[in-house]
């Protein structure tokens, strides 16, 4: 990990972009509040990572916001996966996006303005933004890799209720934030279901560089995933942020040889029904913003309890452990 993680940001050129006044933001992948192969960023990643740039840069921050639908605190992410620990070990600063002050800003985005709300510390308070995603399937969006990661930069606990708009808010946002550098944390990538739940593969492998959409090409390469068959990636291309072909990028090795395995999405029942909502506003307000959604969330609740029931809505890889713990509202 020293090794790779050292090379990689020698490749990607870091120190170009990184001096001692520089203020460096990491945002890594925590989708749960213990540290979960394939689904959160692993630790000793994350430690390694800071330890390499603090040769760099004294000035670190890392955040993430609170799980969606209010399903963890930030804080017990941050304390599952060490991240207090390099607080009192280097003096990172540790940030809950959900609670810093936000404020509106906007991107055009497919010819039209899209307006996100985002915390106002990424937006006047850091000079390189580094996202740290695994790469992931996705039962809604077909991958979370580079662009997606910057969804949990929205620090409201319901933006769930804007995956309708997904593909223009999410790129709106990666403008507005400006990814410097996308290193991935590919000790596992997720297989099957993802996000919360499917199959871990181990990888042992860092996919870094200084272009979100290089990267994540690189990523769906090693998955032996179209690209463009993701949406975001579409629209990203017709925005000049995703390259035409693998031509186009720069590779210190190339990803087929990493590509030893077919990665294939295996939706279970539930996600086809969060994907009626994930695309239409109407369904997605009926689930999630209406008189009659906790109700809806509390049947769930109620129903899988049972193990057949729980079998059948979550299929093969059940409900992951997010979503075994208790109610979300």
């Amino acid at each position: 990990m020293q090794v790779a993680l050292g090379e990689a940001l020698a490749w990607i050129d870091a120190k170009a972009m990184i001096d001692p006044e520089t203020r460096v933001f990491i945002k890594p992948n925590l989708t749960w509040k213990r540290p979960t192969p394939g689904v959160t960023v692993t630790p000793l990643f994350l430690r390694v990572l800071v330890e390499k740039l603090l040769s760099l840069t004294r000035n670190i921050m890392i955040g993430e916001s609170e799980g969606g639908q209010a399903s963890f605190r930030a804080e017990e992410a941050f304390d599952g996966h060490g991240i207090y620990e390099l607080e009192r070990e280097f003096g990172v600063k540790v940030v809950n996006l959900s609670r810093c002050k936000h404020e509106v800003a906007r991107a055009m985005v497919g010819g039209k303005t899209v307006s996100v709300e985002l915390p106002s510390i990424l937006l006047h308070d850091t000079d390189v933004f580094i996202t740290v995603p695994v790469p992931k399937l996705h039962a809604l969006t077909g991958v979370s890799i580079g662009f997606k990661n910057q969804w949990g930069c929205l620090g409201d606990k319901m933006r769930v209720t804007q995956h309708p708009r997904f593909a223009p808010t999410v790129l709106a946002i990666n403008k507005l934030l400006r990814p410097r550098l996308c290193i991935c944390d590919g000790t596992y990538f997720l297989d099957h279901t993802g996000p919360m739940m499917g199959a871990a593969i181990p990888m042992n492998l860092v996919v870094a560089g200084n272009d979100v959409g290089a990267v994540s090409m690189a990523c769906c390469a090693v998955m032996k995933i179209d690209p463009l068959r993701i949406a975001h990636h579409r629209l990203a291309r017709d925005e000049g942020m995703f390259p035409s072909s693998l031509a186009e990028v720069d590779f210190n090795q190339p990803p087929v040889v990493f590509a030893e395995r077919q990665f294939r999405l295996r939706r279970a029942l539930l996600n086809y029904i969060h994907l009626l909502a994930f695309r239409s506003r109407a369904v997605n307000r009926f689930f999630y913003d209406s008189m009659f959604a906790n109700g809806l969330h509390e049947c769930l609740w109620f129903v899988r309890r049972n193990r057949f029931v729980r079998r059948v809505l979550y299929g093969k890889y059940g409900p992951g452990e997010a979503n075994r713990g208790g109610r979300v509202t």
